[in-house]
Parts: C-alpha cells; sequence; structure tokens
C-alpha cells in the first residue's frame, strides 16, 4: 500500500472558506494512503490549496527573492547578513551554496504533477466533480507548475523536464537537464491551455487576486515571451491584460501605492500575489530581508550610490532636465539609517509614510502585520510592453506612453510636463530610461535581476548588465566583475546535492570544479 506524499496528506480545508488564507491551512495526516485519497471534490480542492501553499513556503519566497533581486543593483549588504546570501551578493558562488538548491520548486512542480495526474479520476467517482471543474482547477495547476518552472530556466538556464508524478522510489528519477527552449516551450503550450479553462475572476476578492485567472496566465505568458525575445506576442499579451475592462484593473494613486498595494494587499492594481496571514502563513522571508515594527534593519539595504550618485535612478539629469525629482517612490520605498549612511528598504516593510509639510522630513511606520507578495501587478504588465516596443522599434510615442504611465503616478508635480520622445531618440536612450524607470517601479519586487539578464542576453554578453550591478561594489570591482565575465557565470550552479541525488545532471560548465579544486575563470 502507498503512501500520498508530503503535502497531498491534507485534510480538512475547502476553498469555498470565507477567510483569505483559510483554504490554504493545511495540516497533513502522516497515514493517509494513495488508494484512500482522490475520492472526491473535497480532496481535490484540497490538493489545490497545497499547491499554492507551497509557493508560500519559507524556501520557495526565499529563493523567489534571492534569485530575482540579490545579484541585481537594487541590493546591497543589509544587518546580519546570512554567510550564503553574503557570498552569493559578493559573486562568490559556488554549488556548496544553500540557494543553489532548487528542491523547493520541484517540490512545488511535484504537488502539481500529482494533481494533473490523478484529479481526472475523481471525475467518475465524485458527480458533484465536473469536467468543467477539472479544467477551470487544471488552468491554475499548469500556471502554478509553469510558475515555478521558469524560475527555474531563467536561473539555471537547463534544468530538468519531469511532468510525472513523484509517487514511490521505484521510480527512475536519474533525468537528464532540458534545454531552456525545450521547457518554454512546454510552457508555452501549458500556459495557451490553462488561458482557454482559466476563470475570469472571483467572487471573493482574495480568491481574485490569490488565485490564477485568466490576466495571470497573460501576465506569466507575457513574461514568457519577454525572455524568448518573441516581442510581438508579449505585446499581444500585454495588450489583452490591459484592455480587459471586465477585471476592472486599475493603477492606484501614486500617494496611495504604499498602503494599498504593498500594506494592504490585493489592491486594484494587483494581478496576482500570495496570501498570507499573522496565524498560518506568517510571511517571514519579506520579515527577515526588508524589515518589520520592531527590526526595522532588514539583511537587505539599497546601494547609497544609486541614492546619491550620478548612477542613481532617482534625480537623474538629462539633457532636458531632471527624471525623478521628487518621485515618491525614493520617498516611500527607501529609509535612510538614523545618523548612518545605509538606506533599508521600507516598500512591503513599511505602513506609512508621513511627511512634514514645512520640513519635508519624512517619518515611517513599520508595519507589525505580514504582507502577501505580489507576483504579478498592472505595473510589470505596462512595463513588459514598453520593454517589448522598445525592441520592436515601431511606436516609440505608445511606447513613452507606457513608461510615463508609471512614472507620472509617481511625479505627479510633473503631470503637465511628460517624458517626451524627442529626448530619448535613440533605441539606447530609450532602453536605458526604460531600465531607469523598470529599477524605480518594481525595486525589490523580485524583478530586477532578470530584466537586466534579458539585456545581457540580447547583447549575448554580460557587459551591459555588469554596467549596471558593478557600480554598487565600493571600490574596485575588479574581482566580481572577472567572476561575471561569461553569460555561463550569470547563471547559478546546481547544488552538490543534486549532482550526487541524480548522476544523470551536469554541472553548468562555468562551475565545473577542475583539478585543482578551484572553478573556472
Amino acid at each position: 500500500m502507498r503512501k500520498i506524499i508530503s503535502i497531498l496528506a491534507v485534510t480538512g480545508i475547502l476553498l469555498t472558506a470565507p477567510g483569505c488564507t483559510e483554504w490554504l491551512d493545511i495540516r497533513p495526516e502522516s497515514e493517509v494512503v494513495l488508494e484512500d485519497f482522490w475520492k472526491n471534490e473535497s480532496q481535490v480542492n484540497q490538493v489545490v490549496a497545497a499547491c499554492y501553499r507551497s509557493l508560500t513556503e519559507w524556501n520557495s519566497m526565499s529563493r523567489m527573492l534571492v534569485w530575482g533581486e540579490l545579484r541585481s543593483d537594487n541590493v546591497t549588504f543589509g544587518n546580519n547578513m546570512p554567510i550564503d546570501m553574503y557570498k552569493m551578493l559578493n559573486v562568490d558562488i559556488s554549488p556548496e551554496n544553500s540557494y543553489c538548491h532548487w528542491g523547493a520548486f520541484y517540490t512545488v512542480i511535484n504537488y502539481c504533477n500529482n494533481f494533473l495526474h490523478y484529479a481526472p479520476e475523481v471525475v467518475a467517482i465524485d458527480p458533484n466533480f465536473t469536467e468543467s471543474k477539472l479544467h477551470a482547477l487544471e488552468a491554475e495547476i499548469l500556471t502554478i507548475r509553469a510558475l515555478a518552472y521558469f524560475y527555474l530556466v531563467r536561473t539555471f538556464g537547463e534544468v530538468p523536464w519531469v511532468d510525472n508524478p513523484s509517487i514511490d522510489d521505484a521510480q527512475d528519477y536519474r533525468i537528464p537537464k532540458s534545454s531552456e527552449e525545450v521547457i518554454l516551450d512546454h510552457l508555452v503550450t501549458d500556459l495557451t491551455t490553462a488561458l482557454y479553462y482559466a476563470r475570469d475572476r472571483f467572487e471573493i476578492n482574495q480568491y481574485n487576486k490569490g488565485r490564477i485567472t485568466r490576466n495571470a496566465i497573460r501576465a506569466l505568458l507575457a513574461d514568457i515571451h519577454l525572455w524568448q525575445e518573441d516581442y510581438g506576442k508579449c505585446v499581444e499579451m500585454c495588450n489583452q491584460v490591459l484592455n480587459d475592462a471586465e477585471q476592472d484593473l486599475e493603477l492606484v494613486n501614486g500617494e496611495d501605492v504604499l498602503e494599498q498595494v504593498f500594506y494592504e494587499g490585493n489592491s486594484t492594481e494587483s494581478i496576482f500575489e500570495l496570501q498570507f496571514d499573522e496565524d498560518n502563513m506568517f510571511n517571514w522571508v519579506l520579515r527577515d530581508f526588508y524589515g518589520l515594527y520592531g527590526s526595522e534593519a532588514g539583511q537587505w539595504s539599497f546601494p547609497g550610490v544609486f541614492v546619491t550618485g550620478e548612477a542613481s535612478p532617482f534625480n537623474y539629469r538629462t539633457a532636458a532636465g531632471t527624471e525623478s525629482e521628487e518621485d515618491l517612490r525614493e520617498k516611500d520605498f527607501l529609509r535612510q539609517e538614523s545618523g548612518g549612511d545605509r538606506y533599508f528598504i521600507f516598500k512591503y516593510a513599511g505602513a506609512l509614510r508621513q511627511e512634514n509639510v514645512t520640513t519635508g522630513v519624512s517619518t515611517y511606520i513599520y508595519r507589525s502585520t505580514t504582507p502577501n507578495w505580489i507576483v504579478y501587478r498592472l505595473s510589470d504588465v505596462i512595463l513588459m510592453k514598453a520593454e517589448a516596443l522598445i525592441q520592436l522599434e515601431t511606436d516609440p510615442e505608445e511606447t513613452m506612453r507606457m513608461i510615463n504611465t508609471t512614472y507620472l503616478r509617481s511625479n505627479p508635480e510633473q503631470a503637465n510636463s511628460p517624458l517626451m520622445a524627442e529626448n530619448y531618440s535613440s533605441k539606447m536612450d530609450l532602453e536605458n530610461l526604460f531600465l531607469r524607470e523598470h529599477q524605480r517601479e518594481l525595486m525589490f519586487e523580485g524583478k530586477r535581476w532578470f530584466a537586466l539578464m534579458r539585456l545581457a542576453r540580447r547583447a549575448d554578453s554580460p557587459a551591459p548588465l555588469l554596467g549596471y550591478v558593478m557600480k554598487k561594489f565600493t571600490g574596485s570591482a575588479s574581482v566580481q566583475s572577472s567572476k561575471m565575465s561569461v553569460m555561463e557565470a550569470l547563471y547559478l550552479p546546481i547544488h552538490e546535492d543534486e549532482l550526487k541525488a541524480n548522476p544523470a545532471l551536469e554541472q553548468n560548465p562555468f562551475y565545473e570544479i577542475t583539478s585543482d579544486n578551484t572553478n573556472k575563470p
């Protein structure tokens, strides 16, 4: 008799529970067996909840942030940073680093594979569980699995493609890596199917924002197409989100972004965000990385050179004037250390910023509650469309309109003098403007490293990425730069434990160990 593995042994949760995360409050039963499970719609819904819950676990959440943000120009050393994180930030990366473990995301994938394998059988057993209900849930699960694979591909390049559930020890787990192209093609196919069957919206706002809808699928597809450099399809997916009046997506006023988007959560501009609560699912990752009331100095901080120096996206001087001279995002997202020169992260960590109208000095009030984690929001889609349009070089006015959409809401004093296309006449000028606006808008949301990776991939060289990242290192950055001198070095190594567990794997080339036990230069 086979025991149902890990999180699939769950009981007592219905997706129709009234609380925003009650349906994710999963309590394992160690003796549930496979033959006794998958009997009714309630059990199917429990597994759906388990798939969502797996994305919120520490090992998943921490890697979303570390993989998507840590090595970028947004992050430098904060308070009590763990040694493996310190090493990775300092470009001292080896296969022993704990953040090179990918197991958390393959756990997510395995939960999804179990659902996709077993849930169809329940249709024949439970008359309440119809084919239409099955397909709608399959759309959610296919999207969760695709999101997990997309993180893996962007971080490691090539990874094993596994679409069968791990059920017992008799299976062959020696699976080689598949190419990025093969995996992304799988994801596009799966998401195209999911888009057909997914729900447009849910009746409860927490589900509408906290579960997969068609717009969440479109946002993920746009992101994948952007990575694939299929810019026309990226624009198409973005337009479907932007033109979807049924979802009532709307940017929050600039003055309310900190409170409504990042403190309260599930705002009008949210498309998909992971749901947390105080009792069962506290977001410990954001507390440790960014800070919280009583522990305001997080493990991460923002490089001071990007606040006051010429490389700063704020107060950026151009021939036509200064960008972001009074940008609300600089004030809302960053807090200067009292009596020091470090800038700690206030986005997500903060509840309220109060500015003295006479002195201009801000008081920062930290949250004591736990935040959700936003995977996609409207600003992200707007800027993905802008990036794709820049590469298509077909509509500079529309490109500038997209950039101005996010820029002007955080620079309301410039409402009558928006950024003008004629002041950014070359493709390079537009790319640099985009990357400044991307940094201003999406800093600390797990997006920046991947945006810089896209820049490097288009050039087939780390040089453009290094031009941004190396400026955060004080003094000479020659050592760090040399460790990212080739494209392969921008991806992480496979952890040594994964190589031992799966003999079919081959280490990423840059990190292969030479005879003298040193990494390749």
